[in-house]
């Protein structure tokens, strides 16, 4: 009888740690082709030597020339240094004497030369003082104890020539006539218009400012009287 065989049953491992997953290996690259040798070039064939050239025929060397048979000596000259006599050395001139410079006699000084005495001139007369400036007269009916300090200016218009005067005694009205008198300002003037606030108006009091049309330039705290109405 047949005996079976018991399969033997492999047991599983306890499970290790997962393991990381192996890292990809980069593709390799591939290798360039190699660049094709360039067939080499052929070499150039020998060039024929040429033949030696051939030396030219030497010349025939000429015949020595046959020395010239030697001059006779001359006899030597005598000199004719030794023939001459020698001259008697010149004697030297004496050197001649400069006569002595005159001394110049001294000149006597002049006298001194008195210069005429001319008459002094008369002294320059002192320039006169100007005249002093004579003060416009009032215009007439009108008296200097008359006069009534009415304000002062505080302003001036020089594109429409007017003043503005701040009313401080009294009472002002058109038609009245008016002595504006400061530092460098002394004129009579009559009011034929005053403006307040741009409207116009007959008569200023106390306390109000108004514009005047003046005839010459008026500056700030120049003392205006009333002189006649």
């Amino acid at each position: 009888m047949a005996v079976r065989r018991r399969k033997k049953t492999v047991r599983k491992k306890k499970s290790a740690r997962r393991k990381k997953p192996a890292r990809r290996k980069k593709p390799a690259r591939k290798k360039k082709a190699a660049r094709r040798k360039k067939p080499a070039r052929k070499k150039k064939a020998a060039r024929k030597k040429k033949p030696a050239r051939k030396k030219k025929a030497t010349r025939k060397k000429k015949p020595a020339r046959k020395k010239r048979a030697a001059r006779k000596k001359r006899p030597a000259r005598k000199k004719k240094a030794a023939a001459r006599k020698k001259r008697p050395a010149r004697k030297k001139k004496a050197a001649r004497k400069k006569p002595a410079a005159r001394r110049k006699p001294a000149r006597k000084k002049a006298a001194a030369r008195t210069k005429p005495v001319t008459p002094s001139k008369p002294a320059a007369p002192a320039p006169a003082a100007p005249p002093a400036p004579v003060a416009p007269k009032p215009p007439s009916g009108v008296a200097a104890a008359e006069a009534e300090p009415i304000g002062v200016v505080t302003h001036y218009f020089p594109h429409v020539h007017a003043g503005i005067v701040a009313v401080e005694e009294g009472e002002l009205r058109v038609g009245d006539t008016l002595h504006f008198r400061g530092h460098t300002t002394d004129f009579y003037q009559r009011i034929d218009h005053m403006e307040l606030d741009h409207r116009p108006i007959e008569v200023a009091r106390s306390g109000q400012s108004v514009g005047v049309q003046v005839s010459q330039r008026v500056r700030e705290h120049d003392r205006v009287y009333r002189v006649a109405r």
